[in-house]
């Protein structure tokens, strides 16, 4: 009788299979999210770049830098005050603050903190110093 047994998936062919499965996702996991991260880190410094030139105009005019902070949703002292500055293009999912320091008797650095709403402790940071 050779023609009445039934062929199927072993569990030890089951088990491979879901090893070999585990292996592939314990590789591409970590590098999406890394390509993800960067992504986010990328879009935040194409925004920076604006913002430092809307700050150095506002040093031509004032003497000074401006301290302000966009939130989405939320405070936004950078666009609604003198420096008139709105991010562009990051579909509302970053923080920008902007923190002035004083040399002397006047503002003359600042630094731009940038962080992404998912990711708050891992902020995008530009200092301009004299």
């Amino acid at each position: 009788m050779t023609g009445n047994r039934q062929r199927g998936v072993t569990l030890v062919e089951l088990m491979v299979t879901v090893a070999i499965v585990a292996v592939i996702a314990g590789i591409a996991i970590p590098l999406y999210n890394g390509y993800i991260r960067e992504a986010r880190l990328s879009a935040a410094r194409a925004n920076v770049e604006p913002l430092r030139l809307a700050l150095e105009d506002y040093w031509l005019d004032n003497a000074t830098y401006i301290t302000g902070v966009w939130v989405p949703g939320g405070s936004q002292t950078l666009e609604t005050g003198a420096l008139g500055w709105k991010p562009d293009g990051d579909e509302d999912k970053f923080n920008y603050s902007v923190t002035a320091a004083n040399g002397g008797n006047i503002v003359n650095s600042y630094t731009i903190s940038v962080t992404h709403r998912d990711l708050p402790s891992d902020p995008v940071n530009f200092t301009k110093t004299p």
